[in-house]
């Protein structure tokens, strides 16, 4: 069913499914919380599972910032105003940076947190051009058209996306995107606050599930260098390696599954 939850006169979209102890599954940049409709059955019949659209993504209204810490901030709240007990995170992409960000600032425990091939390094390791690089056909699309059908229509033209599930879903996504969302991602004013270090300083006594994808096939979102530096500050880290690219819970979803209930129970 879907929620929401007022911030600032602005809303947030959200969903709740199933009955038990509370987790959160957070999104990546450009997506919504449709990503995860395959994990949510699973997941539910054990747990209340909430699932949210970031500002500017889904059915979420626009706003006039999208920092990162803006991301985190209506995270917390919802937690303030929703759960208000301790919880588990999970999180793809951005939703995994989020995810850690949240639970070193949250006062209520996290549990258990899942990050789903984060960035934490990405945009300082390749530049302003490398993350341009990575979404600017993302950005052209938004910016170009709101509607599902064009988009679908020019995705669908795209030999490079032959092999791509779900382009009906992407459409919908980049249909509903604030494309402000990818030019502050790109300029990199979205990631001026965001430390990386200082998060794991902060959630190092947390255990946590990291899963990464192959560094070819993921466009190195995340390199075995970055990863070395969380197994050196996060105490309680268990990391998995699949072979799949940057989505992983869509490219493996039976193997991600079954990480994910096996780490929470």
């Amino acid at each position: 069913m879907k929620n929401f939850l007022e911030i600032n006169t602005k809303k947030i979209s959200y969903y709740k499914y199933g009955d038990g102890d509370p987790v959160i599954l957070l999104h990546g940049i450009t997506s919504s919380s449709n990503t995860w409709k395959e994990l949510i059955d699973d997941l539910s019949k054990k747990r209340t599972v909430y699932t949210i659209d970031f500002r500017g993504h889904g059915n979420s209204d626009n706003f006039s910032s999208y920092m990162w810490s803006d991301f985190s901030k209506d995270i917390l709240f919802f937690i303030e105003k929703i759960i208000k007990k301790p919880l588990d995170l999970i999180g793809h992409s951005l939703g995994a940076c989020i995810a850690s960000e949240v639970a070193a600032l949250s006062r209520y425990d996290v549990k258990n947190l899942i990050l789903e091939d984060p960035p934490f390094f990405h945009a300082k390791r390749v530049g302003v051009e490398g993350v341009s690089k990575r979404f600017s056909y993302n950005l052209s699309l938004a910016k170009s058209s709101n509607s599902m059908e064009n988009i679908y229509k020019k995705l669908s033209e795209n030999t490079k996306l032959s092999k791509v599930r779900n382009l009906d879903t992407i459409a919908e996504n980049l249909s509903n995107l604030d494309y402000k969302v990818l030019e502050e991602t790109i300029d990199g004013s979205a990631l001026s606050n965001f430390n990386p270090l200082e998060i794991f300083k902060n959630i190092s006594n947390v255990r946590t599930l990291l899963i990464v994808g192959d560094e070819k096939k993921t466009g190195q979102v995340i390199i075995q260098e970055e990863i070395e530096i969380m197994k050196q500050k996060i105490n309680n880290l268990h990391i998995e390696k699949l072979d799949c690219g940057h989505n992983i819970h869509e490219e493996k979803l039976n193997d991600f599954k079954k990480l994910v209930l096996e780490f929470l129970n």
